[in-house]
């Protein structure tokens, strides 16, 4: 694949573009079979957020907004070809297995502003941007970031793939501003080798993110505080998701939170939010942001972890409760920000907690 585009299709959640694909009737495209299909996925959706709101009805959504965009994304993706038919490489976007891989290699190989935007997250640390569009406030923002041009509906698009992606999280902040911060170290084979000869720097964050990636791959040794360029990539380093873009490669990998320090985190962030209170609920979604900004870690992650504290509580001890989310404070309606569901399908809304042993 060497075509790029510049103009990112507006799907908002990968779940659609793969309802989308699975609506292929004998690999070939009916437009009102796949609409259905999306409009299923937006319902079920819309659905599960009336239940954390507590709404008695969910809104409705027709899905022919984004029936076309899901089209061209896979077009753009290869995973239809131009007679629009299903492509052998539509299976691998469908595999539970392959999925997250496949699309973010093709999604970073094809949209250039993904991977500008991404590239910029990581170079900054984390981009403090406005949470709504105001006028040509948001493009001027975004210049004086790094003189990239970028409109909010692009950033907001970037942004929500590449959280589902788990490359970057993201929170809202009181005062109408979003912070977008990586929980991935991303970095190029490119960038790497451009260290030989170079002082050890570990400064910033993508400084960090090129050094242990070239250690761990073995693509750098250090000599008298100085990277040199080592004998070969290592290709069976765990956690290492390794793509070929073109002429380059580029490297992921996701930070690892040991379940110890995770728990610390969480009873530090969990008691900020109580005022101290052990036993006080604290809204699940507002106790991740937290947890998650700190320890740059996806909600995937958080949930994992959390739900497994639950079922083999270690130093603390965790009470989830349900309850119905503030529209607002929450901003439930966006779908990140739901929580998970216990085994008997209720979703965890609060958190109660407390240290073992304590009085």
């Amino acid at each position: 694949m060497n075509h790029e585009f510049m103009r990112i299709p507006r799907v908002q959640r990968l779940e659609y573009l793969r309802a989308f694909l699975t609506s292929f009737s004998n690999g070939n495209l009916d437009e009102e079979e796949a609409t259905k299909a999306i409009q299923r996925e937006m319902a079920y959706f819309e659905l599960e957020k009336a239940k954390a709101l507590g709404r008695k009805r969910p809104r409705e959504s027709k899905g022919t907004s984004t029936l076309p965009e899901c089209l061209k994304m896979a077009r753009h993706l290869a995973l239809i070809d131009r007679f629009h038919r299903l492509t052998a490489d539509a299976a691998c976007a469908l595999d539970p297995k392959q999925s997250r891989a496949f699309l973010l290699g093709r999604i970073w190989q094809c949209y250039p502003r993904f991977r500008q935007l991404l590239l910029l997250v990581r170079n900054s640390g984390q981009l403090d941007l406005p949470f709504y569009a105001r006028g040509d406030a948001f493009r001027q923002e975004m210049r004086s970031q790094d003189d990239l041009e970028f409109d909010h509906l692009t950033v907001q698009t970037v942004r929500d793939l590449a959280t589902q992606l788990e490359l970057v999280n993201w929170y809202p902040t009181e005062d109408r501003r979003q912070i977008i911060y990586p929980v991935a170290c991303v970095t190029t084979f490119t960038e790497i080798v451009a260290l030989a000869g170079l002082p050890i720097a570990t400064e910033t964050y993508a400084q960090q993110c090129c050094h242990h990636c070239g250690l761990d791959l073995n693509l750098l040794t250090i000599r008298n505080d100085h990277y040199e360029l080592s004998g070969g990539i290592a290709l069976d380093v765990q956690g290492y998701l390794i793509m070929q873009t073109g002429s380059d490669q580029v490297f992921v990998k996701n930070h690892e939170v040991p379940l110890e320090r995770f728990e610390q985190v969480l009873w530090k962030e969990y008691l900020g939010l109580s005022d101290m209170r052990p036993y006080f609920p604290v809204l699940y979604p507002n106790l991740r942001n937290w947890v998650c900004a700190t320890l740059r870690i996806s909600d995937r992650l958080f949930d994992r972890l959390l739900l497994s504290l639950i079922r083999e509580p270690q130093r603390l001890i965790i009470y989830p409760s349900g309850g119905v989310l503030n529209y607002a404070a929450n901003l439930a309606h966006l779908g990140k920000f739901l929580p998970p569901k216990t085994s008997q399908g209720n979703f965890i809304v609060y958190l109660k907690m407390d240290r073992k042993g304590a009085t």
